[in-house]
């Protein structure tokens, strides 16, 4: 499957290497979301057997400020650790911690450089210090320890989402073992739905019925106070007209629909991988957002606005739309905004379709070292941490990881109020060789759109969710409808390529560059022309060839 990079491509790859920016080990939704629990679905699994004989799993791990601790327990010795020596016979060992993501990547890069012994397990979200790690020989193929061990729910699992193997796929072995991402969250068109009923309009579906909205907007005083003051759409132009992708907030994803994402790797008609921000779409796009910018629109300091800043004329109720997530109704949305708003589909883009760039399915991936002996022990442990869910009321974990900790019964309830659990609310699943929840794709969603239509909750996981912001629900419930047809996946998952390591810092700041250029009027919309020639020349059909050999060999 995925190619490995041969050990001269290291030498070019290695400036790039140390300057890039170390990534969290711990699974970080891009929510901020806090559930209380694991999610992935119930199946027959681990849960009966009895534990083998003792084994010790050596880690790694990050114990960051949000590492709380009671009753005289440390990350080794909890009620976390404890429950799987009970369960499992598993001792987890700390070899050694730190506080923060980077400093934990930065950790491991030291070990591998300096031939140092790897952790028994441990988590890396760095594409290219794990294609170090797997060409360094230290780590596992675990292709037929998940065949031998994992068990039927997880077999299951990964047998729906396939793709998801070519984060971790090298020369046609599986070198780690990805987690996924709950692709709950994305993305809706926030309204100002107040606005629409005072000027007689209806939520907009297509890019004609966008710019109808937005000259209203504009032009027809919505807000009453007599002047011209307020903006069609608010939008974060700082780092690039797609989504930034540690936030999806505030961009213009939804104006490019389903053809290409500015900045996606996606399949094209010959089905090869195609960068998004060089098609012929994307400068339609382009001279539809300058037409916004010189209209009025847009906020004309877009493309010096990060998304939070951007996103304040709308809390502050001078925007009428803003595209985003759905979570944006905890965060920046908050009590204050007085006025009536709510989530509507996106719009059809510019090629008529919906479409918009979606999370990867996977941030996060395990290794193993190559010494390590207990597959057998391990795969259970992470079967009942990856599949019976909070979602799932004959579950261990139904009312969430340990009683006590996270929740506590009130009445015959699960109630998860801080002040009424002794010594106070602590978040157990920060205890897990994860550090996290690791998430089921689109069940989180599902609970949340079950809410947004008014069904009453019933098991605990749902009432857990009801008590997120019912505009959250209502959200999801939207987001459902045209989710499947809409997200867009970056479909190169591998890591930068030498073209890439070398070059694409240069090149995303020369399509930056180019982009606001045209969006501000500063040059033609025939400059795209000339910047698609020049990206090509400056290494960008270099960089394209080199993505497909990769795509290519995960393919096989």
């Amino acid at each position: 499957m995925k190619k490995r990079f041969k050990k001269q491509s290291w030498a070019a790859l290695a400036i790039a290497v140390a300057m890039l920016s170390a990534a969290g080990c711990s699974a970080k939704s891009n929510t901020p979301s806090d559930s209380a629990a694991s999610e992935a679905p119930q199946a027959s699994g681990a849960s009966g057997e009895s534990a083998p004989q003792d084994v010790t799993i050596s880690l790694g791990r990050v114990v960051g400020s949000d590492n709380k601790f009671k009753n005289g327990e440390t990350i080794e010795d909890n009620v976390h650790t404890r429950w799987a020596k009970e369960k499992f016979g598993i001792d987890f060992k700390v070899d050694w911690s730190v506080g923060t993501g980077e400093a934990y990547t930065t950790k491991l890069r030291l070990l591998l450089n300096s031939n140092g012994k790897l952790p028994d397990v441990f988590t890396l979200s760095d594409p290219t210090l794990e294609n170090q790690v797997v060409d360094s020989g230290k780590v596992m193929d675990i292709t037929e320890a998940f065949d031998q061990y994992a068990s039927p729910r997880l077999k299951e699992l990964y047998a729906q989402y396939p793709e998801i193997w070519n984060t971790v796929s090298y020369d046609g072995k599986h070198y780690g073992l990805p987690t996924f991402n709950a692709n709950s969250s994305f993305s809706v068109l926030w309204i100002r739905q107040d606005w629409l009923d005072k000027l007689g309009l209806q939520a907009p579906k297509t890019i004609e019925d966008m710019d109808k909205v937005m000259d209203a907007f504009v032009n027809q005083d919505p807000d009453g106070n007599g002047k011209k003051d307020t903006i069609g759409l608010s939008l974060s132009l700082k780092k690039g007209v797609s989504a930034v992708k540690d936030t999806f907030m505030v961009s213009s994803d939804f104006l490019f629909g389903h053809t290409a994402v500015p900045t996606y790797w996606t399949e094209g008609a010959d089905g090869k991988l195609q960068y998004g921000s060089v098609q012929p779409s994307v400068k339609q796009g382009l001279v539809k957002l300058s037409e916004w910018m010189k209209k009025g629109y847009l906020d004309k300091d877009a493309g010096a606005m990060d998304e939070a800043k951007a996103a304040e004329s709308f809390v502050q109720g001078k925007s009428g739309m803003v595209f985003g997530p759905t979570w944006m109704a905890t965060y920046p949305f908050n009590a204050d905004m007085k006025f009536d708003y709510k989530a509507v589909p996106i719009p059809a883009g510019i090629d008529g379709q919906m479409g918009f760039g979606s999370e990867p399915q996977s941030s996060v991936r395990f290794y193993f070292n190559k010494d390590f002996k207990h597959m057998d022990a391990l795969f259970k442990y992470l079967d009942a941490i990856m599949g019976p869910g909070f979602y799932d009321p004959s579950s261990e974990f139904a009312n969430g990881w340990a009683e006590g900790y996270d929740y506590v019964m009130v009445d015959g309830q699960p109630v998860y109020d801080s002040d009424k659990i002794p010594g106070g609310f602590v978040d157990v699943k920060k205890y897990t060789i994860y550090g996290n929840d690791i998430q089921t794709p689109k069940k989180e969603l599902e609970v949340m759109a079950k809410l947004g239509r008014g069904e009453a909750p019933e098991t605990p996981y749902e009432k857990y969710f009801a008590a997120r912001p019912k505009k959250w629900a209502e959200a999801a419930a939207v987001l459902e409808t045209y989710l499947d047809k809409a997200a867009v996946y970056d479909q190169f998952t591998g890591p930068p390529t030498p073209t890439m390591a070398e070059k694409g810092e240069l090149l995303r700041k020369m399509e930056n560059e180019t982009f606001l250029k045209i969006i501000y009027g500063q040059e033609s919309p025939d400059s795209f022309d000339s910047f698609v020639s020049k990206w090509n020349s400056s290494g960008g059909e270099q960089m394209t060839k080199e993505v497909n050999e990769w795509y290519e060999s995960v393919k096989k």
